[in-house]
């Protein structure tokens, strides 16, 4: 009767009928077919692998001692699991090579014959012991010593598993790299998809990853690495940033993408975090070099809209910034257009980056390169024609202190000329 209506819901109540996308987990297809021996005993074999460490007797004597205790047994609830297990491993097997956490109820049948084996060793070895003369030393009995014996090569046969879990559970005391990855992202860059492999294909996931951060970043929908596509077809598909395992990722966006790309951020591997090293890479190239310094921030270098323009145009403007040591106060950046006579002709401030929680204070990393805001430098509507200068600075906004430049007299930096034409005047 139960049954019954468990039927009736699935088919009738639940569209499980109209079901033509299955999720990735369960399977890597949505079409079924006839499975391989191959994909099978792969299966099988990830299962079995999970009990590797512990001695092949003792599942072979859990199965024995269930056939011999066979009375004793709920027949009708081992042969259910048998049957779910096996149901579980071909069904899955349908959809070729699964991950090992598709087969729980497979490995829940070898755990029982694991603990059936290990009892009946016990048993057996108790045998043994009295058959040999020894009944009690000491308040041990056959029983007992078996048991104890028992114990010790179990514990002996489980030291590697030991080791490795206890390791494992080490690594997840450690604090997460990728918590301070999200933390960057969010604080740092401009809204975009980026590209992953395995280690940060759920980081960005509100419902998967937790995380919780005020801009998205959507990823690439399968595992990519950066040199399996040309980089321009990476951007045509909307990709802006890519997350690279950072003992391959510079030497490689290097060698294959030279001039191409731009590292923001590293994070090598380290024995005080847990999660993978990484590097941060941007898929666009820095236009122009720069080199400047104000105080202890160097502006690497700059991307620029256009230095030949009309009245009314907009200039934008992105800085490419680096901090040898954070600055002791919360900066801003001004961009002024100067006149012939060194008079501002039009100008735009504002923080330096696209998010204004990351302030000039955390800017800690000297190997981070800063990806700037966009600036929209508005040029005025009745500004004469002539070649004007483009300059930048730091300054704090309550004060109105400017960072002094480190390589020559003045508190700003020269970025470009900017050409400013006649309106009727062609562009070159």
């Amino acid at each position: 009767m139960r049954f019954g209506f468990f039927l009736f819901w699935l088919l009738l109540i639940y569209p499980t009928l109209e079901q033509s996308d299955i999720p990735y987990w369960p399977a890597q297809t949505d079409q079924a077919g006839l499975h391989a021996l191959g994909s099978l005993g792969f299966n099988l074999s990830q299962t079995l692998a999970q009990f590797a460490s512990l001695p092949g007797w003792i599942p072979l004597g859990g199965l024995a001692l269930s056939l011999v205790y066979i009375r004793r047994v709920d027949r009708m609830a081992l042969a259910c699991l048998a049957i779910a297990a096996g149901a579980c491993l071909l069904g899955l097997s349908f959809f070729g090579a699964q991950h090992l956490r598709q087969f729980f109820v497979l490995g829940a049948l070898l755990a029982i014959f694991m603990a059936l084996g290990t009892s009946g060793g016990i048993q057996a070895g108790s045998w043994v012991l009295r058959r040999l003369g020894f009944q009690q030393w000491r308040g041990i009995t056959a029983d007992n010593l078996a048991a104890i014996i028992a114990c010790v090569l179990l514990a002996a046969s489980l030291w590697p598993a030991y080791r490795e879990s206890d390791a494992l559970a080490h690594d997840f005391s450690l604090p997460d790299r990728r918590n301070e990855l999200t933390q960057y992202f969010d604080t740092s860059l401009e809204p975009g998809m980026y590209i992953a492999n395995y280690d940060n294909h759920k980081t960005f996931n509100r419902a998967w990853g937790g995380y919780a951060g005020v801009h998205d970043f959507p990823r690439y929908p399968q595992h990519a690495l950066l040199h399996e596509r040309p980089i321009d077809e990476w951007r045509a598909l909307g990709v802006d940033y890519a997350i690279l395992p950072h003992h391959l990722a510079l030497q490689d966006a290097a060698a294959t993408y030279p001039g191409e790309t731009v590292a923001l951020k590293t994070y090598p591997a380290s024995a005080q975090y847990r999660g993978p090293d990484m590097v941060v890479l941007r898929l666009q190239p820095m236009q122009n070099e720069h080199g400047g310094k104000l105080g202890s921030v160097k502006l690497l270098g700059y991307d620029i809209s256009a230095t030949t323009v009309r009245a009314r145009d907009v200039i934008v403007l992105r800085h490419y910034w680096r901090a040898e040591s954070a600055p002791a106060s919360s900066l801003h950046v001004f961009n002024h257009l100067l006149n012939d006579q060194n008079e501002i002709a039009a100008q735009v401030d504002g923080s330096p980056l696209f998010d204004s929680r990351r302030e000039t204070t955390s800017w800690d990393d000297p190997d981070e390169t800063l990806l700037g805001r966009n600036f929209s430098l508005r040029l005025p509507d009745d500004l004469p024609p002539g070649v004007y200068t483009l300059v930048t600075g730091l300054y704090e906004p309550q004060t109105g202190a400017r960072l002094p430049n480190m390589q020559g007299s003045g508190d700003f930096l020269l970025v470009t000329a900017i050409e400013v034409i006649a309106a009727s005047q062609p562009e070159q």
